[in-house]
């Protein structure tokens, strides 16, 4: 005796992303020069940042020549707040060819000492970089005049 059975097939709807949208804005560079060293790249922070009466996260992203592609102000943070996610930093990597990255916050409070979240958050980065090939070369904290590698600090 053959059973027969009534299959039904549900259509679902499936949404696929065909374009992303980037706002491109031109405007002059603090820095004019080229960012070869960690020194230069400290100064880079602080002209771009180092003034600023809130917390600033900015990303400079790099094509594999490590020459400038693009730079992101990926967040503006409260008076001693700044809460950024890896997946805001990388996406602007993603969408400008990024090769790796430099990224830099400031601490008003003039002071560049690293707090344990700005630790944390480093290697966060660290890691969410060594995922998608796209380097984090160096984190900086910038304040006034004044710049702190966690490169150098020993965190990377």
């Amino acid at each position: 005796m053959t059973k027969k059975v009534k299959v039904e097939w549900k259509q679902e709807v499936i949404t696929e992303i065909v374009r992303v949208k980037q706002i491109v804005m031109e405007r002059p560079i603090a820095y004019q020069g080229n960012i070869a060293s960690t020194q230069e790249a400290g100064k880079f922070g602080v002209a771009e940042i180092g003034d600023e009466a809130q917390e600033i996260l900015l990303v400079v992203i790099l094509d594999t020549k490590n020459q400038i592609n693009a730079v992101h102000r990926v967040f503006t943070g409260s008076l001693n707040c700044s809460v950024a996610h890896p997946r805001e930093i990388f996406r602007s990597a993603l969408l400008n060819n990024g090769a790796r990255i430099l990224v830099f916050h400031n601490h008003p409070s003039g002071n560049t000492d690293p707090s344990e979240a700005d630790l944390i958050f480093t290697k966060r980065m660290e890691e969410a970089g060594n995922i998608l090939g796209i380097d984090l070369l160096d984190h900086f904290i910038v304040s006034g005049k004044e710049w702190l590698s966690l490169r150098e600090y020993g965190i990377l």
